[in-house]
């Protein structure tokens, strides 16, 4: 009986080992998927931050060469009004100095 005992727990340290080594191993599989899914997730945010950032350029780029655009326009409108206005008072100009003279 006192042979039956020792057996038994023996087979129990063992069984106690096995499981423990089987614990360890499942831990640094779980641990290993764990880092792995994290890296793809973090892989992905940063591919989208990147593609969120290149669309946020492309707006602003757009944005500014319509501005640039239209102050352009008003630009070339004002030029175009000031040589309307510079030729009308041409003739006015060219009359007082005639009539001075005269």
């Amino acid at each position: 009986m006192g042979q039956d005992t020792i057996q038994a727990v023996r087979e129990a340290e063992q069984k106690a080992d096995q499981i423990e080594q089987q614990a360890q191993a499942e831990s640094a599989s779980i641990l290993a998927q764990a880092r792995s899914q994290a890296k793809e997730e973090m892989d992905q945010m940063l591919a989208r931050a990147r593609a969120d950032s290149r669309q946020a350029l492309q707006q602003a780029r757009q944005k500014a060469d319509e501005t640039l655009t239209q102050a352009a326009a008003a630009a070339e409108s004002e030029i175009q009004t000031m040589r309307k206005n510079a030729s009308a008072k041409k003739g006015e100009a060219i009359r007082m100095i005639l009539s001075e003279l005269i």
